[in-house]
């Protein structure tokens, strides 16, 4: 009971509670919240949920040591740090408390994430009531994925410090373009469950999965998550524009998994091509 409480308390958003827990897919997504003037829009826009990507790199106009901040690579350079994005968020959530957004912080690389602790551990105490998860992609996937992972090892160790967050742990992937075929191995997903184990995580989680390719990755995505059940696990479908999509079978996977365990953040145009029920209605029903 406590973890479902943890898990409907952090997702508290604009959304009703009780219509949020029953369907995960009503939250709403900005992305690329790595400027002073997106974050200022994405504050003041509905949606539910910011999503910005953290390197270690320095402010522009400012010298000095490198920090972590808020860009993409191969950017280095940023107008606002993790430290000034996340009191901004703070701020604004303090004073809407009845409209509060949660943070989703992508960090491209393990030097990013190891020196980010002291901000983590300050905003995401027992006094935080919005939802703060800590992504990465620290395990190799589809299609013969060539990017170089997040260290998995102190990726799970230190999120680990933090158990009132939600670590949001995937694959990366090559997909997109000429690439239009793939899925999720069974070994890719069975490496995901060891390290889960063998780094005894003991606290929410999320596995961003590519559209394109989890509606092809049916069984072993539902083999993740009946392993993961007690963690509260979900799975948050993702896909870039122009992915290639089998839309039928991605509605098929998410209504298969369940509404109550599906966070979607793909493009508009995908979303509304899957005629989800409304944000009213009961969630698929094992």
């Amino acid at each position: 009971m406590f973890r479902l409480f943890v898990l409907v308390f952090l997702t508290a958003t604009a959304v009703k509670s009780d219509e949020i827990m029953r369907n995960l897919t009503t939250i709403s997504w900005a992305h690329a919240v790595n400027t002073k003037a997106c974050l200022e829009a994405a504050l003041a826009s509905d949606v539910s949920m910011l999503e910005a990507d953290i390197v270690i790199g320095t402010l522009k106009g400012k010298e000095g040591h490198s920090i972590p901040i808020m860009a993409h690579p191969p950017a280095t350079t940023s107008d606002i740090s993790l430290e000034e994005f996340l009191s901004s968020v703070h701020q604004y959530n303090n004073v809407n408390r009845q409209k509060q957004k949660g943070v989703k912080l992508d960090f491209k690389s393990i030097e990013a994430f190891e020196k980010s602790q002291d901000l983590i551990k300050k905003y995401s105490g027992p006094e935080i009531t919005y939802p703060v998860w800590l992504n990465a992609d620290i395990l190799p996937g589809p299609v013969k994925a060539t990017t170089k992972p997040v260290d998995p090892v102190k990726f799970l160790t230190l999120g680990a410090k933090h158990p009132r967050t939600v670590l949001s742990i995937g694959w990366t992937t090559s997909y997109g373009g000429n690439v239009t075929e793939g899925e999720y191995s069974r070994d890719q997903i069975g490496t995901m469950l060891r390290m889960i184990n063998e780094y005894h995580i003991n606290q929410t989680v999320t596995f961003p999965v590519r559209a394109g390719l989890a509606c092809n990755s049916q069984p072993v995505i539902l083999d993740l998550l009946r392993e993961t059940t007690s963690l509260n696990s979900s799975m948050t479908v993702w896909s870039s524009e122009g992915d290639a999509v089998e839309v039928d079978r991605l509605r098929a996977l998410i209504l298969t998994v369940g509404l109550e365990r599906t966070y979607l953040d793909v493009p508009q145009e995908l979303a509304a091509s899957l005629h989800l029920p409304p944000p009213d209605a009961n969630a698929h029903k094992h």
